[in-house]
Formats: C-alpha cells, sequence, structure tokens
C-alpha cells in the first residue's frame, strides 16, 4: 500500500479540524447554551425571540455541518448564512432584558465566534477576526446602549471575551497554519511532479537514441567504418549511392519520431526532402486518407521510394495513395533504381516497371482480413 503525501495529511488534518470545530459549536449549542436558555425561559423579555435565535444558529450549524461532512466548499451560501447568525444574534441579544446583558441569560455571546471559525477559517484569519471584531462591537454596543455600565459588569464582560476568544482565536490559527502547509505541501508535489516528468523525458529520450542507434548500427556504421579503413572509395558510384540511401534512412528515422497527424506523408516527405537538397525536381501527390500504420509497414512502403529517389537525376513523381484498407505508395523516376528493391514485410507487395526511359516502382500494403 503506498504512504500517504504530505498534501494527503494535512488535507486530512484540515478535515479535522474542520469536523472539530463543528462539533464544539453544537456541544457548546446544545450543551451549554440550551440548558441555559430553559433555565433562564421567564425572565426574558420575548421567549419567542430567544427560541428563534437559537433555531436560527441550530439551522446554521446543520447546514454548515453538511456541507463539512462532505468536504465541499460553502460558496455563494457562506454569505447568507452570515446575515443569518447576525440576526441570531441582534435576535438574542434583543430578547433580553438590560440588566441581564452580562449574566447567564445572554446565552448566546460566546457562541457566536464559533460560527464565524465555521463559516471564514478556510478563508484566512483577516475574515475570522472581522467577524469577531464585529459580534464584539454589537455586543458591547448593545451593552453601552441599554445595559449596565457600571466597572463591575464591564470588567466582567471583558474577562469573558478574552477566555472565549483565546480559545477561538487558537483554532482559527491553527486552521490559518495547517492551510500554509497544505499549499506548502501542494507546491512540493507540483516540483516532485515535475522531476519526475523530466526524468520520464530524459529517460524516454535516452531509449529512443539506442533505438535510433540500433536501427542505425546494421547499415550505416558498417559504411561509415568501410570508410574511415580505406576499404571503400567514395568515388564509387556504387559508395556514394549506399552512403545517399543511409542518409535518407537516418532522414527517415528522425521523422518517425514527431508526433504529426499522418506519420506516413510526414515520412515520405523526407524521403522527397532529400532527393530535392540534390537538385532533383520531385512532385508529390496524395489522395485518400492514410491508416494508421504501424512502424514496420511505414518503413516497408517508404524503402522503396528512398532507394528510388536517391537514384533520380532530375525529376521524380511520388504518390501516395490512402483507403480504409489499404495503402499504396509509389514513385516514377527518370534513372533505373537499385536492382535489388524487395519487401521486408510479408503484408507489402513491391511492384516495378520500365517503359520509355521511365521506371516505376510501387509498394502496396493491404490489411488482412
Amino acid at each position: 500500500m503506498d504512504e500517504p503525501s504530505t498534501a494527503d495529511t494535512v488535507a486530512r488534518l484540515l478535515r479535522g479540524l474542520r469536523l472539530a470545530t463543528l462539533l464544539i459549536t453544537l456541544v457548546t449549542l446544545f450543551g451549554l447554551d440550551l440548558p441555559l436558555l430553559v433555565a433562564n425561559f421567564a425572565a426574558y423579555r420575548s421567549p419567542g425571540l430567544e427560541v428563534a435565535a437559537f433555531v436560527l444558529l441550530s439551522a446554521v450549524a446543520g447546514c454548515a455541518g453538511v456541507f463539512q461532512w462532505r468536504d465541499r466548499p460553502l460558496g455563494r451560501l457562506r454569505w447568507l448564512l452570515l446575515v443569518a447568525v447576525f440576526a441570531a444574534s441582534a435576535a438574542a441579544l434583543t430578547g433580553v432584558p438590560p440588566a441581564l446583558l452580562v449574566e447567564e441569560a445572554e446565552w448566546s455571546y460566546g457562541t457566536i465566534g464559533w460560527f464565524g471559525l465555521l463559516l471564514f477559517a478556510d478563508r484566512g484569519v483577516r475574515p475570522v477576526l472581522a467577524f469577531l471584531a464585529a459580534h464584539l462591537a454589537i455586543s458591547f454596543g448593545q451593552l453601552v446602549l441599554v445595559g449596565p455600565t457600571d466597572r463591575t459588569s464591564l470588567v466582567g464582560m471583558a474577562m469573558v471575551s478574552v477566555i472565549v476568544l483565546g480559545y477561538q482565536l487558537a483554532v482559527a490559527l491553527a486552521t490559518v497554519h495547517l492551510h500554509r502547509l497544505a499549499r506548502t505541501a501542494r507546491e512540493a508535489a507540483r516540483r516532485e511532479e515535475r522531476m519526475r516528468t523530466r526524468e520520464a523525458v530524459a529517460g524516454q529520450l535516452h531509449r529512443d537514441r539506442r533505438a535510433r542507434f540500433a536501427d542505425l548500427a546494421t547499415s550505416t556504421v558498417p559504411l561509415l567504418t568501410g570508410l574511415a579503413s580505406g576499404l571503400l572509395d567514395p568515388a564509387e558510384d556504387r559508395v556514394r549511392q549506399s552512403f545517399a540511401v543511409e542518409a535518407a534512412r537516418m532522414r527517415r528515422l528522425f521523422a518517425e519520431r514527431d508526433d504529426v497527424p499522418d506519420r506516413l506523408l510526414h515520412e515520405v516527405r523526407a524521403c522527397v526532402d532529400l532527393a530535392e537538397r540534390k537538385g532533383v525536381t520531385v512532385a508529390l501527390g496524395t489522395w485518400g486518407e492514410c491508416p494508421e500504420l504501424p512502424l514496420r509497414v511505414r518503413r516497408a512502403l517508404t524503402e522503396p521510394v528512398m532507394t528510388s529517389l536517391v537514384t533520380a537525376v532530375a525529376e521524380a513523381r511520388v504518390t501516395v495513395v490512402g483507403a480504409g484498407d489499404g495503402v499504396t505508395v509509389s514513385v516514377v523516376t527518370d534513372a533505373p533504381p537499385p536492382e535489388r528493391i524487395a519487401s521486408t514485410v510479408d503484408d507489402v507487395a513491391v511492384t516495378r516497371l520500365a517503359a520509355d526511359g521511365r521506371y516505376w516502382v510501387e509498394a502496396t500494403w493491404r490489411a488482412k482480413n
């Protein structure tokens, strides 16, 4: 079994912290606030407002909890829930008699901050601080306007604020730190993936080079060895044609590695380009669409064209005809092609004709039924 990555570990920790925040909110709401609400029910100016505030906060917690459990972002719903939380806070404050605003009867004060964490912890510490500051401003404003403003009441509310906010800010900072770890882990994972990609590309390039060398080792290397040792005379027509054929094979070999829609036509053009470089005028015509062919079949189809173009003197015509069940590649030159032109693949047939100083060679592949 694969070991979990750092990003996965941080993601699980973030999910665990979000669910823990949800659990604290629910425990505070139903384990602490509900008993206080019931115990002080008769003392409220408007019990209906208190019940409505509690129900509204419960609905917000339930809605946010569903998104947290499914690990989905709140999106635009976040702002609707924010309005609901502040509406519940205002209703809870309004229903409490002014004299009891700093007593246990005001059950919502220490709970509202946890809802700020539920709604904004994933957006960073600043939105959470803004939410808590707004909540404190509303609560202290209500106290100053209609509640008791003696020193004991103000100091008591300040102490409660410090204690409650200490827990909430600790959770908020832990969430922000985990988000930073998640970003760092994602960046490290991207760097590691890029490194693995570079290594894979380098390995593939190395294998391609080895494959190219293996393709050339049986034909090009012996020619170069013979030329270097003096066994071959570069002035002989046969030797020059052999080197021209190998040059064409190398050009075709490089063309085989290109990512193009029609590989066969691309490789034929590579052979034509070499003939044009030595001054031969080549007309290339295509008809139909060529099916996707394996490499061995493409080589068998282009080999007769390539060797015929090597011997061409002034002009040549190359034709590629594709059909659903077959492909034909033919060449007409003004000079006789090499004597030995044969197919290296069983399902590719090579035909050659000569008439009136024109030499025609055709390679045909047919799909096996």
